[in-house]
């Protein structure tokens, strides 16, 4: 079966056209190394798509399989700083000195998906269907689930930027369970963040972002890949060691992030100076245990933070501890955590009050900073007295006294309302009760029009009974011709006839490729991504007849369109091998000069 009429990004029929009708995918643009070229078969049903993801230990590309026919994800181990791939051939070159490093790597690559394979089932994670070694290198293939949405994609589509703990809560529970199941099983996520997390149409969360610790870890030997807000400190350097606790601050931050509307500050910024704050209308409205739990999940240092996910989830849900705490009470006695309250500075209004997180106890209690505690040690404060009024009266009179005053100003407000106001207002009694609304006009409910076809809608006869306006508006994760929004919210009742504006989606925007070859890359790639193209380089050997650090090509031919966040890859000229001089010899003299480097590739090996 030919597959020429596939569309390598999203795997759905494109006919003749090389742009898709679905996802707008140039299917002429190039892969360029090291990435496999797209229609490459590998594992002997899989065909090679479009990649989507890289970091330092791998490639992810949307692929399909060919026997089932669905789309799938391939994970590819492509370690970025030991291997390199021809553009004539699919197997990795690995580079010399690396053998050792790049096959202990592959291995750790294998066992993780191996692990992750044997877990299919749990209700928060991505299914794997295979794991296999071909091109010198292995591979890892998962489901894909059309319709899934990272949680970033969902917040930043999210009319508040933000959700309750109540509708967090039912997201994130069972990704709590499934989180401690990896743990059980030697699983250390190290990349959870809400890039890594996919909402499903399900309307379940499941784990992705999968990478091996060398990745996810400052001078693991490969590019490190780290999240911003996400990644605790000891992934970014400070030496100590990771483990469980890695993973609950990273989920702890998602969950600031999905509750709070904003990412954490940097956990090395916070190391210097921990000036981390909950916004007090978002403290106010959270449960306590939950803001407690929060605190003391995002502790900095990993000897005062949460330490597994057991005691994690049950601070979030406020169930009793002292169950699960007995191996832990010590360290916990030694940990002093403390959430500060900061009182209203005069002035200023209530949403100006502040939670902060870990600032010095001592100083914030003498500077009127309020203690609450959190855990099993909590103390008892004795209730104050009533206070007392200078006659001697307390304050409970004082709240009877002003109830009568109120009463009586009512009284009052009510005999001049039938004396001299009444007349300037019309009161409806039950039986008196009349509709703006003409007994011959037809009343009927808005249906919900979200993620329908617009020109579906104009056509149906269901929707007779309304008018129709249409707005378009482009959209990252709509797909094109679906409306976005409405203007009247579904279920509302209205009159026959009335007209409702659609939003409705024009798709990604597009964006077109500028013409970069001959510049330099650092030019090249900082105008890209200035565009909203995602930029990656490879680089080629140079002979010494070309300015190095410039482009060579690019993936995507210049003036095409594209939508943004679209894959360019840039091949850049090496510097050129330097050529050792000879002195002038006699006449005579035979010797030749040293020779030219060989080449790029004579420094690796193919074992």
């Amino acid at each position: 079966m030919s597959y020429e009429n596939l569309c390598m990004n999203c795997m759905k029929e494109k006919g003749s056209a090389e742009q898709c009708p679905h996802c707008h995918f140039h299917n002429d643009s190039l892969q360029l190394p090291p990435f496999l070229p797209m229609r490459t078969l590998v594992g002997g049903h899989y065909l090679i798509g479009a990649v989507t993801e890289s970091n330092g230990d791998g490639t992810t590309y949307m692929g399909y399989d060919t026997e089932t026919k669905t789309p799938v994800t391939i994970r590819e181990f492509l370690p970025d700083t030991m291997a390199k791939r021809s553009s004539d051939s699919s197997t990795l070159l690995i580079r010399q000195g690396s053998e050792e490093n790049y096959y202990a790597m592959m291995r750790s690559f294998q066992e993780l998906w191996g692990k992750l394979r044997k877990m299919n089932g749990l209700s928060a994670l991505i299914s794997v269907r295979e794991i296999f070694e071909e091109n010198n290198t292995a591979y890892a293939v998962s489901e894909y689930v059309e319709g899934a949405q990272s949680i970033r994609d969902h917040l930043l589509a999210a009319k508040e930027g933000y959700l309750s703990w109540d509708e967090a809560r039912v997201l994130f529970m069972p990704v709590l369970s499934t989180l401690a199941t990896l743990h059980q099983n030697g699983i250390i996520h190290r990349g959870l963040s809400p890039a890594t997390l996919y909402i499903y149409p399900d309307h379940k969360v499941r784990i992705s972002g999968f990478s091996i610790p060398e990745c996810r870890t400052v001078n693991g030997g490969l590019s490190t890949e780290v999240f911003p807000g996400y990644t605790p400190v000891e992934q970014l350097g400070v030496q100590t060691a990771a483990g469980a606790w890695t993973d609950i601050y990273s989920i702890a931050a998602v969950l600031y992030r999905v509750l709070i509307g904003r990412a954490p500050i940097d956990a090395m910024v916070r190391l210097e100076n921990d000036e981390m704050m909950i916004p007090a209308k978002f403290a106010d409205a959270l449960p306590k245990p939950v803001v407690g739990a929060l605190v003391n999940a995002l502790q900095v240092l990993p000897e005062d933070r949460t330490r597994n996910v057991d005691r994690f989830r049950a601070e979030l849900s406020s169930s009793a501890v002292a169950e699960i705490a007995s191996e832990y009470e010590e360290e916990e006695k030694a940990r002093k955590r403390r959430i500060m309250y900061a009182p209203h500075p005069i002035g200023n209004k209530d949403d100006t009050q502040e939670l902060k997180f870990n600032p010095l106890q001592q100083q914030m209690m003498n500077e009127g900073y309020v203690r609450t505690h959190l855990h099993e040690e909590e103390e008892e404060y004795e209730e104050e007295p009533p206070r007392r009024d200078h006659t001697g009266g307390t304050a409970k009179t004082i709240l009877t006294t002003i109830m009568v005053v109120l009463l009586v100003a009512a009284l009052a407000f009510g005999v001049l309302y039938f004396t001299v106001l009444k007349d300037h207002f019309t009161i409806d009694t039950d039986d008196e009760i009349t509709s703006s609304m003409s007994a011959n006009v037809k009343v009927v409910e808005v249906p919900d029009f979200l993620n329908q076809y617009y020109s579906a809608i104009e056509k149906s006869p269901r929707y007779s009974s309304f008018q129709f306006t249409k707005v378009e508006q482009y959209s990252d994760q709509t797909s094109a011709g679906k409306v976005i929004a409405q203007n009247i919210d579904a279920g509302t009742k209205v009159s026959e006839g009335t007209t409702i504006e659609l939003t409705v989606s024009k798709g990604p925007e597009q964006i077109t490729m500028p013409e970069v070859v001959g510049s330099t890359y650092d030019d090249a790639s900082a105008r890209l991504t200035s565009l909203g193209f995602k930029v990656s380089r490879s680089d080629i050997a140079n002979d010494g007849s070309q300015v190095s650090g410039t482009v060579k090509s690019a993936s995507l031919a210049a003036g095409s369109q594209h939508s943004k966040g679209t894959l360019v890859v840039l091949q850049v000229w090496e510097e050129a091998p330097t050529v050792p001089t000879t002195e002038a010899t006699t006449e005579g003299d035979t010797t030749e000069p040293v020779s030219e480097d060989p080449g790029f590739f004579d420094n690796l090996i193919n074992p």
